[in-house]
């Protein structure tokens, strides 16, 4: 396999990587957040647990941790071939690893830990939804901002890197 085509294939994964987890923090912020809001908060918070008791499992992490580590492979791959395909690559990368994949460590897994341990009744529930849809929904919506960001990046790496090939003039 040549260079070429092993730097094409790591930005093509690493598009497809942070077009499946920006989709997934989109559809949080536009789908899933709204329609728990708009439930009963006893339900709202059975529902997430139930959601965030799922989650971590091999789909996800393809999309999850497959953004950082396609993006850093394409982005070491893209070392010799300098220019602004691995600038952006690099861009990506770091958007990523800071805007979503830090957020999500550092905010939203101890937001739903906490979430985990409580027992909602009807008397506790409005508070503890209240208390953890506003941070949730906030963190939620830097994290979709900036893979959406990682996405554009990556895509334009790999148009550049392809235009490259193809012969065009791609400033450095």
């Amino acid at each position: 396999m040549t260079m070429q085509l092993l730097r094409l294939s790591g930005l093509a994964l690493s598009v497809l990587a942070a077009a499946l987890v920006a989709g997934f923090f989109y559809a949080y912020h536009c789908s899933v957040m709204p329609g728990l809001a708009a439930t009963d908060a006893v339900s709202a918070i059975k529902a997430m647990q139930g959601i965030n008791a799922v989650v971590r499992n091999a789909v996800f992490a393809f999309s999850f941790f497959g953004t950082l580590a396609f993006g850093g492979l394409a982005t070491l791959l893209l070392i010799g071939a300098g220019g602004w395909p691995l600038a952006l690559a690099l861009l990506g990368t770091a958007i990523y690893g800071l805007g979503a994949f830090m957020v999500t460590l550092l905010y939203s897994v101890p937001l739903n830990e906490g979430l985990a341990t409580v027992v909602p009744t009807t008397e506790n529930a409005a508070a503890i939804w209240r208390a953890y849809l506003e941070p949730w929904m906030f963190w939620n919506a830097l994290r979709m901002v900036m893979s959406v960001l990682t996405l554009a990046a990556f895509t334009a790496s790999l148009v550049m890197l392809i235009a490259r090939a193809q012969g065009a003039r791609i400033p450095a």
